[in-house]
């Protein structure tokens, strides 16, 4: 079998037995690998009748045809169960140095079902498994962790992925860490991971993968490399990282601010987005395993109270969910709650968030000091920021209350209408009221808000299209159409998930298109799919998905965003500026298409010597530049009903016309008549039966 190895480690630990089982070929042409294979198998195991902390939830650590391949951006696995966060399936992308060791071990996934007795790590090798005690290890973080495991093993080379503190005490988003900078960060796979006393995973390999054409395969990954090298989307996350974006995003009301009551925020801009961190602490920058981008940021910070030694810096995320949504402009601050949560292995969203719902329940009453343990809560407190972190991971006091997410304390003590999440998952750091597709994104994603679920996020910004899967590119802030374009996002979003590939590094190939992830495939697997066939592939794995989501009890009515991300802002305004940035991108990314060094250079001299580092403020500048959206801007400002109504995300409309294209019930299921046209007449029948 080429790119696959048709091999997966089943572990039991309840037992101890550790056995390799067979795939069948038709399984991975017809669920790719990654989280379709997970899928696929969860299903015909019932995984959905598990207590997601209980022993008989399968946890699986899953490769794609194109893992740990030298193709860009192909260093992901993915990592699935059912999430304590949310009681549905859950699954987690994880990038850096994991999945190219994995796949030299002749294994495309590892499957671990039951609970040790005591702490354990698993070693694989090419040539043996072996569980391990990890008593030794049991409350150390993951850097700790990590270094220490490499020196017993005896191989640098070897690459970990572990739990820290938070995930032995089942903080419901707990992470999966990975070369101290890499995670596999919500839904809460590293509670799981705790559940089962699996401190952790080493992998070394020397295994080389088959392809069908040698040559072929070396011609694809050069044309792709070649391609990255003239994005502009790939320059721009290389150069500030994936905090870009906040510039842009504040500017268009993109970037929440304030538990997504505040509209904008200029101190947040200014201290807290990548530009600021590039200038101040960033020290160089790092990738994932052949990944031409390289995205990463390392950082240091010196001296003072929030001093921390070089290492991993906070991506956009992590500075909005830590920063903007907390009204927190500390940079240094900010810096080390990240790194404080990377360490002890939680997800910096749900983290985040948390601790802005807990801060507004507070100022309402719902929250008092006897129930945060004298903790005064409030906006912009830094050093709160970094203790809370602290105590959440450890479960202590109130950290134990915040440990179990946003959905759960607003079902104790109120406040629903300000805990932002979907499906029990934590939304992250993009606002509908910006990007209008988001709202939609968020309710239909299988796993809970999520803007990894389809590439609408990024169409909204200008940057890509869906037109070779038949969906025109919308209007901002137009609700007509966004269902089809939507429906296709998440099409390639679960060949992405399943392939597996990073949408950073696809989005930079000519735009995220069908052409180049089916050329990538089929010149590992020689599958010889069509995009037809690959996309169809992409469907079905969603079907499937989504048919696993009701089995674990997610109806219709579960298909919302919370009231707040739909109305305009309780404070401030938001801008028109959306409608600009998206004709202006769009006339800017053909220049990375020329693959002419002279334009190249020319437009990255513009675009990060004046474009970037000024955005905010040439953004906010254009307001008073382009007649237009000054006069909107102005009858916003005196409250005009009218105006203020065009700002109401139309979701209503959206959601309608998605379950239409998508064929699903009154009861949120899809119809048992496309589940069979996907050959899925085993999941209909459980599905309907």
């Amino acid at each position: 079998m080429n790119g696959n190895w048709g091999k997966i480690l089943k572990v039991d630990l309840d037992v101890r037995i550790l056995e390799d089982f067979e795939v069948d070929e038709r399984l991975y042409r017809d669920y790719v690998g990654g989280s379709g294979l997970a899928a696929r198998w969860f299903f015909d195991n019932k995984g959905w009748e598990a207590d997601p902390l209980s022993p008989e939830n399968p946890l699986m650590i899953m490769n794609g045809p194109i893992s740990g391949t030298t193709l860009p951006g192909c260093s992901r696995l993915e990592i699935c169960a059912k999430s304590p966060l949310t009681g549905i399936w859950g699954e987690s992308s994880l990038g850096g140095h994991f999945a190219p060791q994995l796949k030299a071990t002749g294994y495309d996934g590892i499957i671990i079902t039951g609970t040790s007795e005591k702490p354990v790590y698993l070693w694989v090798t090419d040539e043996g498994v072996e569980l391990r005690s990890a008593s030794h290890l049991w409350g150390k973080d993951t850097y700790e962790t990590e270094d220490a495991l490499k020196e017993e093993v005896g191989d640098r080379r070897a690459q970990v992925i572990c739990i820290g503190p938070a995930g032995e005490n089942l903080v419901k988003y707990a992470n999966i860490a990975n070369d101290k900078g890499d995670f596999a960060g919500r839904t809460g796979m590293g509670a799981v991971m705790g559940s089962k006393k699996l401190k952790a995973i080493v992998a070394r390999g020397k295994k080389k993968f088959n392809t069908p054409d040698k040559g072929r395969y070396d011609e694809i990954r050069k044309e792709m490399a070649n391609i990255a090298s003239f994005s502009m989307v790939a320059q721009a996350l290389h150069t500030y990282g994936s905090n870009v974006h906040m510039e842009y995003g504040m500017a268009i009301g993109d970037t929440p601010v304030k538990n997504w009551r505040e509209a904008r925020w200029d101190e947040g801009v200014e201290n807290l987005a990548g530009v600021a961190v590039t200038e101040r602490i960033q020290t160089r920058t790092h990738a994932c395993y052949a990944c031409p981008v390289a995205c990463k940021r390392v950082v240091e910070i010196k001296s003072g109270p929030y001093a921390m030694e070089e290492g991993p810096g906070p991506e956009y995320e992590s500075a909005a969910s830590l920063g903007t949504l907390l009204r927190m402009d500390d940079m240094e601050a900010m810096a080390k709650a990240t790194e404080l949560a990377n360490r002890y292995g939680m997800d910096t969203i749900s983290a985040g968030s948390s601790i802005a719902y807990a801060i507004e329940a507070y100022e309402e009453g719902l929250l008092t000091e006897e129930d945060t343990g004298g903790i005064k809560l409030g906006w912009n407190q830094p050093k709160t920021l970094v203790d809370l972190i602290e105590i959440i991971s450890h479960r202590e006091g109130f950290g134990d209350i915040l440990a179990e997410g946003t959905r759960a304390m607003s079902q104790r003590y109120g406040g629903e209408e300000f805990a932002i999440h979907v499906k029990g998952m934590e939304c992250p750091m993009h606002d509908p009221r910006g990007l209008w597709s988001v709202a939609l994104t968020y309710a239909t994603s299988i796993r809970g808000a999520c803007h990894c679920a389809d590439n609408n996020f990024y169409i909204d910004m200008g940057l890509l299209n869906n037109r070779d899967l038949g969906a025109k590119r919308t209007k901002a802030r137009n609700a007509r159409g966004m269902a089809a374009q939507t429906v296709a996002g998440q099409t390639k979003a679960n060949i992405a998930n399943s392939a597996v590939i990073c949408l950073y590094a696809w989005n930079s190939l000519n735009g995220g298109r069908m052409k180049e992830i089916t050329d990538m495939v089929n010149a590992v697997t020689g599958f010889a799919y069509s995009e037809r066939e690959l996309a169809e592939a992409g469907e079905r794995i969603w079907y499937l998905k989504r048919a696993i989501g009701n089995l674990c009890g997610a109806i219709r009515e579960d298909d919302r965003v919370p009231q707040r991300l739909l109305e305009p802002h309780p404070e401030g305004l938001s801008s028109e500026l959306a409608r600009v940035m998206r004709p202006i991108y769009a006339t800017m990314l053909p220049l990375g298409l020329q693959r002419s060094k002279t334009v190249l250079k020319i437009s990255s001299k513009l675009t990060y010597g004046v474009l970037f580092p000024y955005l905010y403020k040439l953004l906010k500048a254009s307001l008073y530049l382009i007649p237009g959206l000054w006069a909107r801007q102005k009858r916003l400002e005196a409250g005009d009903a009218e105006e203020m109504l065009s700002r109401r995300v139309d979701f209503d409309y959206m959601i309608d016309d998605y379950y239409k294209l998508r064929n699903i019930d009154k009861q949120g299921r899809p119809s048992r008549r496309r589940l069979e046209e996907l050959g899925l007449k085993d999941v209909a029948d459980e599905l309907h039966g």
